[in-house]
């Protein structure tokens, strides 16, 4: 199902997408060549098809107790932006995030090789960059730099795909984890932290014309297992199974699929994730919850994003993976929009 297409456009000349993963980062995103159809066949061009782009972008850093989360999100209609500290240790979080309607001091770019955005909502500023492989992630609050991250691409294969969405749309998502990370971050408490070699990130870019109403499950976790290897896993229910899935399992920066998987609450607080093909078996308990709700008739959204331990094991290969209490990501979120 990888498919080698080194420097593809996404978009091809008959205006539709090409489907499918990918070995390697398409080139460019063009927008202009595709060709957006309602249900009933009607070409959208200009403000009406902006109105059904979404695209965002979400960063995550583990260094140590601590899990930091960020993210720049443009859904046509407002802008959005977050950051979060969260301490493990103090059970503690240091939290920002507000909405720019319409889009306003709000710039995603979403070309995968290449890219600059910001979101701006005084007194914070969340710029996201990427060139040549290093992607620079700062956040300031009243000019003051309270985040700087430079995180390395290179050594880690990308989770690169595009599915077909709905009757008439498609999604395209690219994911990293388990990269090196420099720079520094100022904790709740004022002080001043420095990444470190055993610091990891992941890195989360998704664009396209999803459902109008969709839902969807998502996990995600990096660390140093016992054979001091990079761990990573994406997994995910809801947004791109129309044709395989995004699920996936990366070791020392190698890139293995995983089957399709179940999440389900067993209790408050509990989840289990099992595979299709039973070589999966994870429990997952939650923590602190970042939490949105807005229901605005028309548009609406229902978010939220616990900070998580992970435990249970995957089978890859002949070996047995073993996850024990990892720090990680859970996040369920419904989307009217």
């Amino acid at each position: 199902m990888l498919k080698d297409r080194a420097s593809m456009d996404l978009i091809q000349s008959n205006g539709q997408p090409h489907y499918g993963r990918f070995s390697e980062l398409p080139k460019t995103i063009d927008l202009d060549k595709y060709q957006y159809k309602t249900p009933y066949g009607e070409v959208l061009t200009g403000w009406r098809k902006k109105l059904k782009y979404k695209k965002f972008k979400f960063c995550s850093i583990q260094h140590e107790h601590y899990t930091i989360g960020l993210a720049i999100a443009d859904i046509a209609w407002a802008g959005h932006g977050f950051v979060y500290i969260y301490d493990h240790l103090k059970n503690e979080v240091l939290e920002w995030n507000a909405v720019n309607f319409l889009a306003r001091k709000t710039v995603l770019d979403e070309q995968p090789l290449y890219n600059q955005s910001v979101f701006s909502n005084s007194p914070f500023q969340i710029e996201i960059q990427h060139a040549n492989g290093v992607r620079y992630v700062q956040v300031t609050k009243y000019g003051e730099i309270k985040l700087s991250a430079r995180i390395f691409c290179a050594s880690t294969e990308p989770l690169s795909m595009c599915s077909p969405t709905g009757i008439n749309g498609w999604t395209y998502t690219q994911k990293l984890t388990t990269l090196a990370c420099e720079g520094f971050f100022t904790n709740k408490a004022g002080q001043i932290i420095q990444f470190n070699d055993r610091t990891l990130a992941s890195l989360d870019d998704t664009c396209g014309f999803l459902r109008p109403e969709t839902a969807w499950f998502w996990l995600s976790c990096n660390f140093w297992d016992a054979e001091d290897r990079r761990i990573g896993l994406n997994l995910a229910s809801g947004v791109n199974e129309s044709y395989g899935n995004e699920n996936c399992l990366w070791i020392n920066g190698k890139l293995y699929t995983v089957s399709d998987v179940l999440f389900q609450m067993e209790e408050e607080g509990r989840w289990t994730i099992r595979s299709l093909d039973e070589r999966l078996h994870l429990t997952v308990t939650t923590g602190w919850r970042r939490f949105e709700n807005l229901n605005l008739r028309l548009v609406g959204s229902q978010f939220s994003q616990w900070q998580a331990k992970i435990s249970g094991t995957i089978q890859q290969g002949e070996k047995e993976l073993i996850f024990l209490n990892e720090y990680g990501l859970l996040e369920q979120h419904y989307a009217k929009w």
